[in-house]
């Protein structure tokens, strides 16, 4: 049995595998994401950016990993399963969860706002070498200039098309986590 036929049988029992672990729905067709907590001391971060307490990074990879496989525009419902959080605390986790979203979501946005200049600006410097690779007497020397041109109208198109779509998608996530309700079980 050749090495293909074994990555194949592998990628085979994987993907059974995988599909039979389907996303969990509520009953109204969210994502259910459960989360049990044993120690909530580490729950908020010690740092915010503003008065509002975020949740630690050690709970956001928590979330952000669990939904890896979820789409971005799915409907999210956390089902926290603690004897630890009390009843005080629940509305205070709650803000900081959807504030620490909040903040990724602003910063996301800074950074598509970023992205849109850059292609911008790469674009009309890209345009304007190209119209002095025109100018240019001499061919080697309009060649050079014409390949640079065309290098900064391509990068353009990839900071606005493909760099920017992480962000769009990762905005979109953010909406989705700052709207999703959160249950203690």
């Amino acid at each position: 049995m050749g090495k293909r036929s074994t990555l194949r049988k592998w990628k085979r029992e994987a993907d059974a595998r995988l599909a039979d672990r389907c996303l969990l729905r509520d009953e109204q067709g969210r994502v259910i994401l459960n989360m049990t907590v044993q120690d909530d001391s580490d729950f908020l971060s010690v740092f915010s950016e503003s008065e509002a307490p975020v949740i630690s990074t050690g709970v956001a990879e928590f979330i952000d990993n669990a939904l890896r496989a979820v789409p971005p525009r799915e409907p999210v419902v956390l089902r926290i399963r603690s004897s630890c959080i009390d009843e005080e605390e629940k509305p205070r986790y709650e803000a900081a969860i959807k504030e620490y979203y909040a903040e990724r979501y602003l910063a996301n946005a800074a950074e598509l706002r970023r992205n849109r200049l850059l292609a911008l600006l790469l674009l009309l410097v890209g345009v304007i070498v190209l119209a002095f690779a025109f100018r240019i007497e001499h061919r080697i020397w309009a060649e050079v200039v014409d390949i640079a041109a065309w290098v900064l109208v391509w990068e353009s198109v990839d900071v606005s098309l493909f760099r920017s779509h992480a962000a769009r998608a990762a905005g979109v996530r953010c909406l989705a986590l700052m709207n999703m309700e959160i249950q203690y079980l």
